[in-house]
């Protein structure tokens, strides 16, 4: 998997690496490979599926630490440590990702390469694993966090933009080191602006009443 990570990431997409290639990489017997995977469409969704389960994991954690210590998004009666709670949480899910990407940079190029790829397996099993984060996100934020007057539906297609637009992001931060402070501050306030405008667009009145207005992240 590494060797087929660091030919792919410095030429090509995975589904025009040839065995040999990779098996002469990694140092291994060419007929090594097939104990292992059917082929390379079975080795990328292997490798998604790891580095994917890793980043949901931080990720959920990183939602569950307000909760744990009884913080709702919902309760606004104290609208100073709601709005800090909140910038913290898009604060320390934005550093998850970014941090994840530099410390997996050959895997995340490879994957976004893949996104739109000549493999309709990979491109499935990238698709899917934006999805699961997206459905992750949604499931958090209603259910334990409590995202206040937004329906199951209305976020579920926040998340989607969220960890799409992500993406992006992330491939700036990677290419444009000097502006990587600055990246990070745009996407924490493009997180903030999609939840806050869709709570507001929901019950008008709601971050009015509780004294909130929007951050300068």
């Amino acid at each position: 998997m590494n060797a087929a990570l660091e030919l792919a990431a410095t030429t090509r997409s995975l589904a025009s690496l040839g065995l040999r290639e990779v098996a002469r990489q990694a140092g291994l017997n060419p007929n090594t490979f097939y104990r292992h995977f059917k082929d390379f469409d079975d080795l990328g969704v292997a490798m998604l599926d790891e580095l994917g389960a890793e980043l949901r994991g931080g990720l959920r954690e990183r939602r569950m630490r307000p909760a744990a210590k009884g913080f709702r998004l919902s309760d606004l009666s104290d609208p100073a440590e709601g709005l800090a709670q909140a910038q913290a949480l898009a604060r320390e899910s934005v550093g998850l990702v970014l941090d994840f990407v530099m410390d997996h940079r050959e895997a995340y190029i490879v994957g976004i390469r893949e996104l739109h790829g000549t493999s309709p397996v990979m491109r499935k099993a990238m698709r899917d694993m934006l999805e699961g984060i997206a459905q992750d996100m949604t499931e958090d934020l209603l259910g334990v966090l409590k995202l206040p007057g937004v329906e199951h539906d209305e976020l579920i297609e926040i998340a989607r933009v969220i960890v799409r637009q992500m993406v992006f992001f992330s491939m700036d931060y990677l290419e444009e080191p000097s502006r990587q402070k600055q990246i990070k501050r745009d996407a924490e306030r493009f997180i903030l602006l999609l939840f806050w405008g869709a709570i507001a667009a929901r019950q008008p009145g709601l971050l009015a009443q509780a004294g909130l207005k929007f951050p300068d992240v």
